[in-house]
């Protein structure tokens, strides 16, 4: 039974409200072409599905409302549309328990990138606590760092079910992971991670707090880049922003897509150079800067 298998040791199913379905980050289908299968599996008798942003398109509520109604919101890289529709944030009360559900990031995009600087994760977890003091939450789902976690801060229960694509179409997310949210009777509610790569059993995030952020997100996703393009990739990718970022964008995600499906180990100069000649978007002056200074890379 769903219970069974993924309830937290020592809870008796009676004890339980509510289950909720947890999931961030799906970025569909720019990155993600189709659901996991196990998604199903795993959130499977779910009351509720949470998605704590950067959906992509919203058409994969189409998918994920086959298992339950959904409740979302928007994140920081999501599409036009989703960042149209969908709210920064909501506050949700299941059972008596507030639970705000927020991606995480700062609208500000000055206040962004300062964040990003910052390796140190308490400041990060402080944050998140207080956007739900504020609203009276005790717990705040959200997502935008994927990597999966769960930490009690000030009193606040804070859950990250981790992402399903990767964090941009340079990298690959290689632990993939949503959670079940369990609301209990007179106790604080409980998590369990599952990992989609083994979704028969309780996933557990070992997270080193003293290590910092970048050494835990390391441990999710890693780059498809050869080494040559990579040392280069920051300055290169300032350029394609300046320039055309969407034909830009479209011709990378289109080699990182064979990457992802196994059909190359890497991207290449070489596999860039060729996307980049045949996007039909591209403005000419556009792919001219682009395409010397990507043969100029050493």
């Amino acid at each position: 039974m769903f219970e069974d298998l993924y309830l937290p040791p020592g809870i008796d199913p009676g004890q339980i409200v509510a289950r909720l379905g947890l999931i961030s980050d799906t970025h569909f289908s720019r990155r993600l072409r189709e659901l996991p299968t196990a998604v199903f599996e795993v959130l499977r008798g779910v009351d509720l599905v949470l998605h704590a942003g950067d959906v992509g398109e919203l058409s994969v509520f189409d998918q994920l409302g086959r298992i339950a109604p959904v409740i979302a919101v928007h994140g920081n890289d999501d599409s036009p549309e989703s960042q149209r529709e969908l709210p920064v944030q909501q506050l949700i009360a299941v059972a008596g328990q507030r639970i705000l559900l927020h991606h995480g990031h700062s609208p500000d995009p000055d206040e962004e990138r300062a964040r990003r600087q910052d390796d140190v994760w308490a400041p990060k977890l402080a944050r998140l606590a207080a956007a739900g003091r504020r609203v009276g939450a005790s717990v705040v789902v959200s997502g935008h760092t994927h990597v999966p976690m769960t930490c009690l801060q000030d009193d606040v229960l804070l859950v990250n079910p981790g992402a399903i694509a990767s964090p941009s179409s340079a990298t690959r997310q290689i632990v993939q992971t949503v959670a079940v949210l369990y609301i209990l009777k007179d106790i604080q509610p409980r998590v369990a991670h599952v990992d989609l790569a083994a979704p028969n059993r309780i996933f557990i995030p070992d997270i080193d707090w003293e290590a910092g952020f970048r050494a835990a997100h390391g441990r999710c996703s890693v780059s498809i880049l050869d080494p040559d393009l990579a040392a280069d990739w920051p300055r290169f990718e300032a350029l394609a922003r300046a320039l055309a970022f969407e034909p830009w964008i479209q011709a990378v995600q289109r080699v990182a897509h064979r990457v992802w499906a196994g059909e190359l180990a890497v991207i290449t100069r070489a596999d860039l150079i060729r996307e980049l000649e045949r996007e039909p978007t591209l403005p000419a002056e556009a792919r001219r800067q682009l395409l010397a200074r990507l043969n100029s890379l050493r």
